[in-house]
C-alpha cells in the first residue's frame, strides 16, 4: 500500500516540476519547451491512479 502512495506522490511531484518549468519557459518566450512542459504535466495528472474498489450488493426491493 505504501508503494502506491509513494508512486502517486512521485507522479504529483513530477507534474509540479513540469508545470513550474513550463511557466518559467513560457515567461522566457520559449514557447516550444513551455508547451512541452504543460503537455507532460497534463499527462502526469491524467494518468489513472490505482485504487481499491468495494462493491456492495443490495437486496432487490419487492413490491
Amino acid at each position: 500500500m505504501w508503494t502506491v502512495m509513494l508512486w502517486n506522490f512521485a507522479a504529483l511531484a513530477a507534474a509540479g516540476y513540469c508545470l513550474a518549468r513550463s511557466i518559467i519557459d513560457l515567461r522566457a518566450r520559449r514557447y516550444g519547451w513551455g508547451s512541452a512542459g504543460l503537455l507532460s504535466a497534463a499527462v502526469f495528472l491524467a494518468a489513472p491512479v490505482q485504487t481499491h474498489t468495494v462493491t456492495v450488493d443490495l437486496p432487490v426491493a419487492e413490491l
